[in-house]
């Protein structure tokens, strides 16, 4: 036993990064349309915090994704530290932006 802990599962990577980007996703989008109070407005070192921006910002983190998990599957079988890199590139967007979404929702 070396303490490894390791968790088997039948999917492939690529699909657990966009497990996780997809919940980061759905939560930021829903968190900035129902808890973000109407009217609220943030600057964040340039940024701005209001609904609408925080709901088109996830909408495009959202395509960046897309793209990212598909270029992660398209390159599975060829080099897989690179799928990796993309799938994991496509997880921490999302966690980035709600993050912001947090920000603006605590700071108000």
């Amino acid at each position: 036993m070396t303490g490894e802990f390791r968790i088997k599962t039948k999917l492939p990577p690529y699909a657990v990064y966009a497990i996780f980007s997809g919940g980061f996703i759905i939560a930021a989008l829903l968190l900035s349309l129902f808890a973000v109070p109407e009217g609220a407005f943030m600057i964040i070192k340039g940024g701005i915090g209001d609904k609408q921006s925080l709901v088109n910002l996830t909408l495009v983190t959202l395509a960046v994704c897309a793209i990212n998990l598909a270029a992660s599957w398209g390159i599975y079988k060829k080099d897989r530290v690179a799928s990796h890199v993309l799938g994991a590139l496509a997880a921490v967007l999302p966690a980035i932006i709600l993050l912001k979404v947090a920000a603006v929702i605590f700071a108000v």
